[in-house]
């Protein structure tokens, strides 16, 4: 990608300011300009071949590792207190309270280690001891006392205290040590393939090893031929023609990977025939170059092919000369030079978003290519992800658009001295600037209106398709799927499943506790029915109280009519995916979490970040405006690369102050205002720097 830019941008530049015509008239042929372009694209290829032979393979496998690990520490600091945490392996947690040394206090575990039994375990105090690299994890609790009894004998019942206890967490996080194909180094490659000389995977893997790295050489062939064809546009038109063949290329070689797959062409054909197409058509514009003909890009990027030729309209009899169409009124607020820098912004925005687009949808692509293939799922599926994940990708690569299409209009015309012109002319920066705030206050609306109309049900839908190319339960339905309820009067409801429709509990169990955190009942049955809105018909199970810790007699009953505090809809709600939630739908699941005691947090900053990042767009205007102006005449890729270092800095902000809202260490409302905060204050300083 970067050899294709890199050849097409500097040889378009050099076409379109005449360069190379000067040099033909000095007698400087297109062989000689392709000699210092293979030299490069050589020096790229070897790059690439030691990359994707030796470094790229022993880092994916190392990346995969370190993921695990962080997995796990996520897993160990998303236990909060209030909330029942079933993400540990054969254990439901839930904990009253933490210290500030990180210890909890008044702690309940139930154990599933044993299928046939049914284990209790209650603690004052707990606490959770991770050691990174370890298999096993551990569970240290102190001053506790473990309920336990068969499942199949409920009167075998055994009862332990003890002053410590440490429990073994064990397959928190796996880690496969078999290396995928993707992650085998060439001589480890090799010798896989000796020993498995008909693996499909393997021998692709092999020829991508050489025809990627070989792309470098045909990219930077079509690069030169396509530039020195170039008779207008510059750097700007070259960047998106290398997106364009960039994007091409990819989903060509991601067809060939999944034809291969298939085993309807071979490894060497599936690999090599897009990296060939990219040298047949390199050596045709190549010799179309040599003809002197030339591509007029500004023609074709400003849409002008599109526009018919209307003959002008004839003046109105009589009418003086100049005098035909009426003076536009002063008062209108649109003037002639809004119209001119909306008209400039407006093709650079897009010429940026289109570029930002593609870019999204070739990382998209090789991101999970590999997943495709060793799932043996259909390529179809990579295209509806793209196409579901679109609403996300475009509020996300707006704000930079834009940022840049600012950053360029104004550079470029500071460059042709047009910005002089206007403000000779006794109109301000300030002034000048306008057009640019309302594009970006109209793209912070349409931002909104994609986040809260578009975006929650296209997310659902691209992680719908993303589990089944993972191959994975879906995160959605895991959340879905809670059954531990924690109810009122320190009441605590668990079971198997709920049936909705016929509104019957499968497994039910409440635990109920006193004061002291102590047993007090237990009522087990095997199904359970609502007969009213807050009365339960239990059948075949039994109940049991307890005084002090200590069990007292088991009754066991075939129907019992329980009245509980709770209604149907208590037990119905579901645990709602903030990704496909819009604000309204947010602000009703916080109250009904704080209505059941859970921890709302995690969705009260989503809820924020919802208000606060449309209006990205309109901060990244504000930011651009002044860099604009100080950057003076140092051309596009002055712009180009404060644009990248500004948005860096901007989406690094937004995922700290993201997570720092989410874990609770600042108001979650603070957290999400607080970059457009910034980068607003820092965007007022600029502007006191420049002469308006």
């Amino acid at each position: 990608m970067a050899s294709l830019m890199g050849v097409l941008a500097g040889m378009s530049r050099l076409s379109s300011d005449s360069e190379v015509v000067a040099l033909r008239t000095m007698g400087v042929r297109n062989r000689q300009l392709l000699k210092p372009v293979l030299l490069f694209s050589l020096a790229t290829w070897l790059i690439s071949s030691f990359l994707i032979m030796f470094l790229a393979p022993e880092a994916n496998f190392r990346f995969n590792k370190l993921y695990t690990g962080v997995a796990l520490s996520q897993t160990v600091s998303g236990i909060k207190p209030g909330v029942f945490y079933q993400g540990l392996p054969f254990y439901s947690l839930y904990f009253r309270d933490q210290e500030r040394g990180g210890a909890w206090r008044d702690v309940f575990l139930y154990s599933q280690k044993k299928h046939d039994e049914d284990t209790v375990i209650l603690a004052r105090r707990g606490r959770f001891i991770y050691k990174q690299g370890q298999k096993d994890n551990f569970i240290v609790l102190s001053d506790g006392v473990v309920h336990g009894f068969k499942k199949n004998d409920p009167t075998k019942y055994s009862l332990t205290f003890f002053a410590q206890k440490t429990e073994t967490i064990s397959g928190l996080a796996t880690f496969r040590q078999t290396r995928r194909s993707t992650q085998l180094v060439f001589p480890e490659l090799v010798r896989r393939m000796r020993d498995a000389p008909g693996d499909v995977l393997l021998s692709l893997e092999f020829h991508k090893k050489f025809a990627l790295p070989f792309a470098c050489l045909a990219l930077g062939f079509l690069g030169m031929s396509l530039g020195i064809s170039t008779r207008k546009g510059g750097k700007t038109s070259g960047f998106v023609i290398s997106l364009g063949i960039i994007f091409v290329y990819y989903v060509l070689m991601t067809a060939g990977r999944n034809l291969i797959i298939k085993r309807a062409v071979s490894p060497f054909w599936g690999s090599w025939a897009p990296t060939l197409f990219l040298v047949f058509l390199g050596a045709w514009l190549y010799r179309y170059s040599s003809l002197e003909k030339a591509i007029n890009w500004e023609k074709f990027f400003a849409f002008q092919w599109l526009r018919r030729r209307r003959p002008a309209p004839a003046p109105a009899p009589g009418a003086a000369a100049g005098l035909g169409r009426p003076a536009r009124r002063s008062w209108w607020p649109v003037k002639i030079l809004d119209r001119y820098v909306l008209r400039r912004m407006f093709l650079v925005f897009f010429l940026v978003f289109s570029s930002l687009l593609l870019v999204f949808y070739i990382v998209n692509i090789l991101e999970l290519i590999d997943n495709v293939i060793e799932n043996k799922v259909p390529f179809l599926y990579l295209l509806k992800y793209d196409f579901y994940a679109t609403p996300e990708i475009v509020t996300i690569i707006l704000p930079i658009a834009i940022l840049t299409a600012v950053l360029l209009t104004f550079s470029l015309m500071s460059k042709n001295n047009e910005v002089t012109a206007v403000q000779v002319s006794g109109v301000s920066l300030l002034r000048l600037a306008l057009p640019a705030v309302f594009l970006g206050l109209l793209l912070s609306l349409g931002v909104l209106f994609i986040q809260e109309n578009v975006l929650p049900e296209a997310n659902r839908r691209s992680g719908q398709t993303l589990d089944v190319i993972h191959k994975r339960q879906s995160v959605a339905e895991m959340e879905f799927a809670r059954n531990w309820v924690l109810g009122l009067d320190n009441q605590i409801y668990f079971y198997d499943f709920y049936e909705k429709r016929r509104r019957r509990f499968v497994g039910f169990n409440i635990l109920r506790l006193d004061g002291e955190f102590r047993l007090r009942q237990r009522i087990s049955a095997r199904s359970a029915s609502w007969q009213e809105e807050r009365v339960l018909l239990l059948r075949d199970g039994f109940t049991r109280n307890y005084r002090e810790n200590l069990p007292l007699a088991r009754e066991p009953f075939r129907k019992l009519r329980l009245p509980v505090a709770e209604n149907q809809k208590f037990f119905s709600e579901k645990v709602r995916f903030s990704g496909a939630m819009n604000s309204r739908e947010l602000k009703e699941y916080i109250r009904y979490l704080q209505e059941k005691r859970s921890d709302p947090l995690r969705y009260q900053a989503q809820l924020y970040n919802n208000y606060a990042f449309p209006f990205s767009s309109l901060v990244m205007v504000f930011i651009a405006i002044p860099f604009s102006f100080l950057m003076g005449n140092r051309g596009a890729l002055f712009g180009i690369g404060i644009a990248v270092g500004v948005s860096m800095a901007y989406w690094g902000a937004l995922g700290i102050f993201s997570s720092v809202g989410a874990t609770g260490l600042l108001s979650p409302l603070l957290a999400a205002f607080a970059p457009l905060a910034v980068f607003t204050l820092i965007s007022v300083f600029l502007f006191f720097k420049i002469r308006t």
